[in-house]
């Protein structure tokens, strides 16, 4: 190897060596699934008080639930299909469940809701994870809403989508477990869950997710006076073969 190739060499492991790899980051909407979560359960921001009829388990309702993460604010948001209760609220249960979604329709400037079952439940209701930047998805977490028979409700044969930035549904199955973490691997700022396209589905509500923020690396000062050194270093012998 020679100078130039060995100088370029060090100044490139100087400055990979002092960038630092963006942790993993946790977030949870529910304290309790069949999986032991790592880390605790996070209250979303922007909702009222509601109860889902169907598990009886107090918790709120809006809009839109904000949260604070890692990579900025995160806005979670429900959708619904064409029909005669076209909207949709997003719902956390206060203690256990998870993320879910509320049919319903406004009336006399108030939502009324038309939905028996919290959890998302048809093929036309989604929920809409929107960060502030690009993140890396690695894992996501989900509840039955059968509590009864959690162990058999989501199985590897029932499966969810995902559509990214807005892009195409890409399907995924639960695993063998209700409440195991699903590993992904998705890069995008906005990620919109429905029903399965193609695997058989199953009613589930969201109980977390992994992710790691993703952003450019900025040199600090230090990293700058490595890369003078090196071309310093590099115009010493450019000088000195001239």
């Amino acid at each position: 190897m020679n100078t130039i190739a060995r100088t370029l060499a060090l100044t490139a492991g100087l400055i990979a060596s002092s960038v630092s790899a963006t942790p993993v980051q946790n977030l949870f909407f529910t304290q309790s699934n069949l999986a032991s979560l790592p880390g605790a359960m996070v209250l979303g921001t922007g909702g009222s008080s509601c109860e889902d009829p169907r598990t009886d388990v107090v918790g709120v309702c809006g809009a839109a639930l904000n949260f604070n993460t890692a990579a900025g604010s995160l806005r979670v948001t429900a959708g619904d299909g064409p029909d005669v209760d076209a909207l949709a609220h997003v719902y956390q249960g206060a203690s256990s469940t998870g993320l879910g979604v509320v049919e319903g329709y406004v009336k006399s400037g108030s939502f009324k809701v038309t939905d028996g079952n919290y959890s998302l439940d048809t093929s036309k209701e989604t929920l809409t994870l929107s960060f502030a930047s690009s993140v890396n998805l690695s894992k996501l977490y989900f509840f039955s809403d059968d509590r009864t028979n959690t162990l058999k409700e989501l199985d590897k044969f029932d499966g969810f989508s995902i559509s990214v930035n807005g892009g195409g549904w890409q399907d995924f199955t639960f695993g063998n477990n209700s409440g195991l973490p699903v590993s992904l691997n998705l890069t995008g700022s906005t990620f919109t869950l429905g029903y399965a396209r193609k695997n058989s589905v199953e009613d589930y509500f969201l109980a977390g997710m992994s992710y790691t923020a993703v952003t450019p690396a900025i040199p600090e000062p230090g990293t700058w006076a490595l890369m003078g050194l090196g071309l310093l270093g590099l115009g010493l012998v450019a000088r000195r073969r001239a």
